[in-house]
């Protein structure tokens, strides 16, 4: 890396930090909800706002002039699993300033940000937005309690411009397709689904994954999936509307979600 790179990497992490601590400092009017797509177009600065761990980091790195923790080009979609994807694994001796923390395995919990290195230990400091009460400054041995027994993945933060790695062929970069167009909305259709909205893909379609599909299709988040839910789904996928989730609409998803265009 040029001297100039350097200084120009720097200056993006210095951001990172002084953003996440102008978070904690506005803490009462930033609230916590895991909805998506995430509030990644509103303008630096702009209060109140409602996200939850990952879109904090998330629209900290985009203001910071990062690239996006997710690999998606900032299009408010993502979670800590797209995170572990994306991001270089280090070493907590290699962290920096601005890098990420996230706990849990697979595709992980809860994502913290360094707002110092953690080569010296657990008492490196960083800030979390995890709950209503939050995002607060926290050091990371106090932020493992709340996660005991889960480990710890440090991520590089991403230079801007930064891009994933190609997506499989067909697949339009969701892992969990191509699917088998049966009409069966089985756990693998579930996770397809998951990925695409952001949400933990644990192939349980529950309250979280409906309140996520429900903020897709911009209708009332409730995690009730009924039929004003189900008709803006059967608009989105182009099969007939009748409130009905059956094998028809099943279909419909299935097509789309291999296609790409969900």
């Amino acid at each position: 890396m040029t001297e100039a790179a350097q200084a120009a990497s720097s200056q993006v992490r210095q951001e990172m930090v002084d953003n996440c601590l102008w978070g904690v400092q506005n803490q009462a009017q930033i609230h916590y909800a895991e909805t998506r797509p995430m509030p990644i177009n509103i303008p630096k600065g702009t209060l109140p706002f409602t996200t939850d761990c990952s879109g904090f980091a998330t629209l900290m790195a985009k203001w910071s002039g990062a690239g996006d923790p997710n690999g998606s080009g900032f299009n408010g979609q993502g979670y800590t699993g797209t995170m572990l994807q994306h991001c270089q694994h280090i070493t907590a001796a290699d962290t920096l300033p601005g890098d990420l923390v996230v706990f849990g395995a697979d595709t992980g919990t809860h994502v913290v940000v360094l707002i110092e290195s953690a080569a010296n230990g657990l008492g490196a400091m960083c800030v979390s937005h995890g709950q209503e009460a939050d995002p607060i400054k926290v050091s990371l041995e106090v932020e493992s309690k709340s996660h005991a027994g889960q480990p710890l993945t440090y991520l590089r933060l991403p230079d801007a411009g930064s891009t994933p790695p190609p997506p499989p062929p067909g697949s339009h970069g969701n892992p969990f397709c191509p699917l088998a167009v049966d009409g069966s909305f089985g756990p693998q259709s579930t996770k397809a689904l998951q990925w695409v909205l952001g949400v933990a893909t644990d192939g349980d379609f529950g309250p979280q994954s409906k309140r996520a599909l429900q903020a897709h299709l911009h209708v009332a988040v409730d995690g009730d999936v009924g039929p004003i839910t189900v008709r803006a789904l059967q608009a989105h996928v182009g099969v007939p509307q009748d409130g009905q989730w059956g094998p028809q609409t099943t279909k419909g998803l299935q097509t789309a979600l291999n296609a790409g265009r969900f």
